[in-house]
């Protein structure tokens, strides 16, 4: 299945609405480069994962779907040894010049954090697909204006979508004009891991395989692959709220995400080397045993298909995580070269030098118990999203209770959440919400609440009175407008025709 190409703007629910968007980055773009014009455009959305977070990293299924909210690039080509990139916010987001001679690598210098790392992280991906395809490559010259409504720092997968548009506006511009949504997911999962962020491949893949009025259900055992699915109540909704609190994955990775990624990866060979386990892949991103690498060798490989035997089979570690990992306040370095039968130094230079984390005591039994428990709701939601439904109300009460359950380990075992976090939720509850939790990899950013066509109006405005006027007081009308996003399942990634520029 290939990225689909338009020559307007019908893969929005509504086109009409992001005309004058569009005009805008046109006009932005003929500011940028006088005399140029644009020759196409790439376009890739943010998601938000309706259950399932942090635990992609270690292979097991998520249910994200794609949101209308997106990035896009108008491109232009060109002879020089030069990729310019500009911004319709260019306050926030200045003009960068990418040198594309022969000497240049792209490297990215992590003490100079800029937007445009994130551009270079999709070049270098679509650099190396270009490669594969012809070691004689010299990469075009590119002029590109971007424009994104994902908020940054909000959850919802802005970087993710950045990097995938930016890697197809490459591609396409060095003449891939046909690639499959399997090719891009594969090579844009990597695209974070060159800014030091160990991200698994749930934000690319919603990004890339979001499909109109459906959301995913995606797999990365025994292949990445994302299924799309309709909900089956119909008047099933999503509200998506943008607590405003922003939370950078990049800046904030050492306490947070990438912690979570080296404390998983530290319990998962703890895990390994208590059961006894033995012959198995090192196949996470620190090159350890994954949690579901455990699971497998421990159960037996599971196909992914076989939703009763993931079930029995995460039940099982579960109870295995309660036993096993006895250190439940948290285990120190030394607990840690003990279990593992490793020196201080081999500890260290094993876990702890890839990439860099901070931490007082490392909590692998509270984030193994996460992954797993995690991952059996998301099974369990897949089978009453797959299931007939003969009364609406049990449906949206177990879903929200699934969802509800997943909010509450989010806090209390993998601690992304927070105090206001905890209390938007409440607020949601408390006036139509069935289920509220945070998406994306929390300390701040979005939330998402699972309510009825006929409780959306009660909803919104209680958030709105309750929650953002009261954090905020001087918040405007517009704010709060992009704060409280549409949540429909949208079209993933794709490219659009210069005709679009004619029909503005």
């Amino acid at each position: 299945m290939s990225v689909p190409k338009f020559h307007d703007l019908s893969f929005y629910s509504e086109p009409s609405a992001h005309r004058s968007r569009y005009a805008n980055l046109v006009k932005s773009f003929r500011a940028n480069f006088s005399g140029d014009e644009i020759e196409f455009l790439a376009r890739s959305p943010g998601r938000v994962n309706l259950i399932g977070d942090h635990i992609d990293y270690n292979y097991f299924p998520v249910l994200p779907m794609a949101i209308e909210v997106d990035v896009v690039a108008a491109v232009s080509t060109n002879d020089s040894d030069a990729i310019v990139i500009s911004n319709t916010d260019a306050e926030k987001f200045p003009k960068h010049t990418i040198p594309i001679g022969k000497d240049s690598d792209f490297a990215i210098n992590r003490e100079q954090h800029s937007w445009a790392n994130y551009f270079k992280c999709g070049l270098i991906v679509a650099a190396k697909f270009l490669e594969e395809k012809s070691t004689d490559i010299k990469l075009k010259g590119m002029n590109i204006t971007f424009s994104g409504t994902v908020p940054t720092g909000g959850g919802l997968s802005s970087s993710a979508a950045f990097c995938v548009a930016s890697t197809l506006a490459v591609l396409y511009a060095n003449g891939v004009e046909n690639i499959s949504k399997a090719d891009l997911t594969r090579i844009t999962v990597v695209s974070e891991h060159y800014l030091g962020l160990n991200n698994g491949g749930m934000d690319q893949c919603a990004s890339v395989y979001g499909e109109q009025g459906k959301a995913l259900f995606i797999q990365f055992k025994p292949q990445l692959k994302g299924t799309p699915f309709e909900f089956p109540v119909k008047n099933l909704t999503f509200v998506i709220t943008n607590s405003l609190q922003v939370s950078n994955k990049y800046e904030t990775a050492p306490v947070h995400y990438n912690l979570r990624v080296v404390e998983m990866a530290i319990a998962g060979d703890l895990l390994a080397k208590k059961l006894g386990l033995q012959g198995m892949p090192r196949d996470s991103n620190l090159d350890t045993f994954s949690l579901r690498g455990v699971m497998d060798g421990y159960c037996g490989n599971w196909d992914g298909e076989d939703l009763s035997q993931g079930i029995a089979n995460i039940s099982k570690m579960i109870d295995v995580v309660e036993k096993t990992l006895t250190e439940k306040d948290g285990y120190n370095v030394e607990q840690c070269c003990q279990g593992l039968d490793l020196t201080a130094e081999e500890f260290h230079a094993k876990y702890l030098t890839k990439i860099p984390v901070k931490f007082e005591v490392l909590k692998l039994y509270q984030r193994a118990l996460h992954v797993y428990r995690e991952s059996l709701r998301v099974l369990k939601t897949l089978q009453l999203l797959s299931s007939p439904v003969d009364d609406d109300a049990k449906f949206f009460q177990t879903f929200g209770s699934l969802m509800n359950d997943s909010q509450q380990d989010l806090d209390l075992l993998n601690e992304s959440s927070n105090a206001k976090l905890n209390e938007l939720c409440s607020i949601a509850l408390n006036n139509g919400a069935f289920g509220s939790r945070v998406t994306g990899a929390g300390w701040g950013g979005s939330i998402v609440h699972l309510t009825s066509i006929e409780n959306l109006p009660k909803l919104t405005n209680s958030l709105i009175e309750l929650y953002y006027k009261h954090e905020f007081p001087h918040i405007t009308k517009d704010e709060i407008e992009e704060a409280v996003i549409d949540s429909k399942p949208a079209t993933g990634s794709c490219l659009v025709s210069a005709e679009i520029v004619k029909k503005l």
